[in-house]
């Protein structure tokens, strides 16, 4: 199948179903591996990722070659309809994030809105994942849906207790919530790190976690609602963020 990935042409490439192209990167990695060459497996991956829209994997700057290789097989062996080596399929890879941000879930219930946003975590390079739901299944299958492969390496933590754990951050903490106190978006001027609290689908943050964070930030609305999907919310958020995060940079 190696031999198949490092010879396929483009046209060939695309007509094969999405599981079927990873596979064959999968394998090529797997192969690279063995015969410890990365840089002509680097040539080929990118040859190959730039024929489609796939998912890709960058591996983090700590890694060394031929773990590098470890976490490309890993990466695309996990999107495999049938993984090339099952027992690989629910290894954890590793996560570089691009920003010092970590999002807090407070309560939340919905495996399909705690999936959506380890989806966004992925998106905007953030740090990773907090909640204090016991119940929450990192495998339920609604969870995964919505995750798209995510939860298989973003970082995720369970804190019982999260007004001990925010109390001890050293870092900004900023709920997103409708309140009579909260910063509009358009004002706020996001810090370069913090912690992002998003609350329970029902009645948002908890009174007590409210009482920790630095700043309360809202979405403008103009319809007849007043709230939107939690999920939805912390995109926005996230995307001025990281807009802000960006342009410093720049300047």
């Amino acid at each position: 199948m190696a031999k198949y990935a490092e010879t396929i042409g483009r046209r060939k490439f695309l007509s094969l179903s999405q599981g079927r192209q990873h596979e064959l990167l999968a394998s090529l990695a797997w192969e690279a591996g063995k015969n410890q060459a990365f840089s002509g497996f680097i040539r080929r991956y990118g040859e190959l990722q730039s024929w489609s829209g796939l998912d890709r994997y960058y591996p983090s700057d700590w890694l060394s070659e031929e773990e590098a290789l470890q976490e490309f097989f890993l990466f695309h062996n996990n999107f495999c309809k049938i993984p090339l080596i099952p027992d690989e399929n629910d290894a954890v890879l590793s996560w570089q994030p691009r920003f010092n941000v970590t999002v807090l879930l407070d309560q939340v219930r919905s495996p399909f809105n705690a999936g959506s946003v380890l989806r966004i975590i992925d998106n905007f390079g953030f740090k990773g994942l907090v909640h204090n739901s016991p119940w929450l299944r990192m495998k339920h299958p609604q969870l995964c849906k919505a995750a798209r492969g995510s939860e298989k390496w973003i970082p995720v933590e369970f804190r019982s207790d999260l007004t001990t754990w925010l109390k001890n951050r050293k870092i900004p903490v900023v709920g997103i919530e409708n309140d009579p106190e909260a910063i509009t978006i358009t004002d706020w001027k996001p810090p370069s790190q913090c912690v992002l609290i998003v609350g329970n689908e029902a009645y948002g943050i908890a009174s007590g976690l409210r009482q920790c964070c630095d700043h309360i930030v809202q979405i403008p609305m103009f319809g007849f609602k007043k709230s939107m999907n939690l999920h939805h919310a912390l995109a926005i958020v996230a995307q001025h963020l990281v807009e802000k995060a960006v342009c410093s940079d720049i300047l």
